[in-house]
């Protein structure tokens, strides 16, 4: 089936709706969007997390002035995943800088770099990259440079408050000539898996290209025929609130903890600090989940004063981890929730749905807006490498848990790709030899996350290698002295240089300087 794109609708008006409706109106030129919603709901005042490639994609890709989002956003920076607590292993930070952990100070001696990094993964020393010192001395990625004027670190992403967000991209959208229609799809009309029509009570909507962007409600893909690949995670119920939080608290780092049935997740915004629990409802009922999430927010709760979340105010949340097969069928593109899901674990799933819309995009406009089978089978190959990706490099998460209860042991025993096995091989007999990383021949199938990734988490997470417990590497002194030079060094330039949260909004942002 070949088809020339000149319109394309998108039934759906959230974030992932909106960057698509964006990138679809940035890359292809000639194509006419509309996003159709009911605009008139509200929008949750819910905190979203990201990872460092939403800087390339807001600012770069979609050329969105960085100023203005900011401006507008209020974003709180991220620079890495912090378990605080996962199934008792040390606290541990993923940063989004972790290659220049490694890289570190120069020697011409790689066995003799690979071991020093990988002791020090393994000993938790307190030696931090840029990003891992940001978030230990709470401080934001700007800094005043030696001049005086201000500068950035780039290797972070965001937290963000969706109401902001959506509002900005909804203004956004229509000052690039998106066209945003006020309505709400009551009925999907379809020949086999082929959308003809989609109507609400007063009109009816055609196009060449549908994207369902409806998230869970899936609204179009539940009209067609295309199978769903259901993912192990024994985990689908989630708890979601929000409490006040001063901007001095910020902790720029989305912060884990496990519980006994699923784990905890800590999300710093401008306006809150957005809490939340995943959990299995296999293992554990409602009444008591919200008990443990009760206690959970009593921790981590600033100050004195222990807030009291009733359960209207508990947000809940019910899902299934996995993804249809085509995320192209036919005429009807399916993203974001819409198309699939995998549990939030390292927050891929704003910033995985935002690339997928730029891979259609850049279909569309390399092909002059013709596309085929072959194309269509080439987008759907794309997407489904990068749900793979996901759940494997998740999964690691759980196989190398060694939590006590009865949720953690399932979840330890869960299963995995063959990836995962020749990876978990690779490292047993390899480790962090450079040779091997700059192969990364096993990283050839995988989006996003990269062979080194895999190794990080697992060595934190108390993994041992035999090429590196079994062969002994002599270190040099100088060549340690050199690396605690470069750790103090990072230490320094974040304490004397860089700004926080509130000394940037406050005394940056908001004074106009």
């Amino acid at each position: 089936m070949t088809d020339k794109i000149d319109n394309v609708l998108i039934v759906g008006g959230g974030d992932v709706g909106l960057l698509t409706a964006l990138s679809l109106q940035k890359l292809v030129p000639g194509v006419d969007v509309r996003v159709v919603d009911d605009f008139q709901q509200e929008v949750p005042q819910v905190g979203k997390s990201t990872y460092s490639d939403i800087q390339r994609i807001l600012h770069g890709t979609l050329d969105i002035d960085e100023i203005r989002f900011i401006s507008e956003v209020k974003p709180i920076w991220k620079a890495s995943v912090f378990f605080r607590d996962w199934c008792g292993c040390p606290p541990f930070q993923y940063t989004f800088d972790s290659n220049e952990g490694f890289l570190g100070p120069d020697t011409n001696d790689l066995a003799e770099r690979s071991h020093y990094y990988y002791e020090e993964l393994g000993n938790e020393t307190g030696h931090h990259t840029r990003d891992g010192e940001i978030v230990a001395q709470r401080k934001s990625p700007w800094y005043y440079q030696n001049n005086g004027d201000l500068g950035k670190y780039e290797k972070f992403a965001y937290h963000l408050t969706t109401r902001r967000f959506n509002s900005f991209l909804r203004d956004l959208c229509r000052e690039r000539g998106v066209t945003l229609v006020d309505d709400a799809i009551t009925s999907v009309e379809t020949t086999r898996t082929s959308i003809d029509t989609i109507r609400s009570d007063d009109r009816e909507y055609e196009a060449d290209l549908y994207v369902d962007a409806t998230g869970f409600n899936r609204v179009l893909r539940s009209a067609q025929d295309v199978a769903f690949r259901n993912f192990e995670f024994p985990l689908d119920r989630a708890f979601n609130a929000q409490i006040d939080r001063p901007l001095s608290e910020v902790i720029p780092a989305t912060v884990i903890e496990t519980g006994d049935y699923g784990w905890f997740w800590q999300i710093d915004t401008y306006d809150n600090r957005d809490l939340g629990y995943v959990f299995d409802s296999e293992f554990v009922d409602d009444e008591t989940a919200r008990t443990e999430f009760r206690e959970f927010v009593a921790e981590v709760a600033p100050g004195d004063d222990e807030p009291e979340i009733s359960v209207a105010e508990l947000d809940s949340y019910a899902f299934t981890s996995g993804y249809y097969d085509r995320a192209w069928a036919a005429n009807c593109v399916a993203i974001g929730n819409a198309e699939g899901f995998v549990e939030p674990l390292q927050s891929t799933a704003l910033t995985a749905n935002a690339l997928t819309a730029l891979e259609l995009a850049s279909i569309l406009s390399s092909n002059d807006r013709i596309v085929d089978d072959d194309l269509r089978g080439e987008y759907n190959e794309a997407v489904r490498t990068t749900w793979e990706s996901i759940y494997d490099f998740i999964a690691v998460h759980y196989i190398h848990s060694s939590g006590d209860t009865a949720f953690w042991q399932q979840a330890s025993s869960i299963d995995t790709s063959p990836r995962v096995e020749r990876i978990g091989n690779l490292f047993d007999r390899r480790g962090f030899d450079p040779r091997v990383l700059q192969a990364d021949e096993e990283s050839a199938d995988l989006a996003i996350f990269s062979t080194f990734d895999f190794f990080e988490i697992m060595r934190k997470m108390g993994e041992t290698s035999k090429f590196h417990e079994s062969n002994r590497f002599e270190m040099s002194d100088s060549y340690r002295h050199e690396a605690e030079q470069y750790y103090q060094n990072q230490q320094n330039v974040v304490e004397n240089y860089h700004l926080d949260v509130d000394e940037f909004y406050k005394g940056i942002l908001e004074s106009g300087r």
